[in-house]
């Protein structure tokens, strides 16, 4: 009897939660394995492996914005003019205009936003985990025209972004998703 009940418990004990996420975690799928681990306030610092040496190391504003990313052939960072702290926690429907500098001298000259729409909840399975996860709407406009749009699959408890939708709704949609998840040891 407690046999068949321990590989059970070994099993759950092996999914992150918003309590073992605190000493970090990695995901992965086919092309990146990504660690996961907080930073100062609510900073998530995310590095990213893409099979070759090249390393991407990325600051997220709770796992859900972007603040910076850099590797060797990419630099971004980005200055939000306000905003930012009243998008967490999420609400289904909630709806957030971000004001954003690039610090980027060739783009700097234009006014940009990120506009994050919650549309709705759903569960994320990662391998044999699951969680809860807001989809969110996450589009970026310059000088009022979009340049970039996406969703995000993110769980607030992880603090993470689980997978990536692009093109949603269209026949070319695209879904970019971590396969593996596994707690990081201190």
């Amino acid at each position: 009897m407690f046999a068949a009940v321990f590989p059970i418990a070994a099993i759950a004990a092996d999914c992150p939660s918003a309590k073992t996420a605190k000493n970090g975690f990695m995901l992965r799928n086919s092309g990146a394995i990504s660690e996961f681990r907080p930073a100062k306030g609510p900073l998530v610092s995310i590095t990213n492996s893409f099979g070759d040496s090249n390393k991407q190391t990325v600051y997220s504003y709770g796992g859900l914005v972007d603040l910076s990313r850099s590797s060797n052939d990419e630099r971004y960072a980005i200055y939000p003019l306000g905003g930012l702290e009243k998008v967490l926690p999420l609400k289904k429907d909630a709806h957030h205009i971000i004001s954003f500098v690039p610090l980027d001298p060739q783009a700097s000259k234009d006014e940009w936003t990120l506009e994050l729409t919650v549309t709705k909840r759903e569960t994320v399975a990662v391998g044999r985990c699951k969680y809860d996860a807001y989809r969110v709407k996450q589009e970026t406009k310059r000088a009022g025209q979009q340049v970039d749009v996406w969703s995000a699959l993110y769980s607030p408890d992880l603090r993470a972004t689980l997978a990536k939708v692009y093109d949603e709704g269209t026949s070319e949609e695209a879904t970019i998703a971590y396969d593996y998840i596994q707690s990081l040891s201190r």
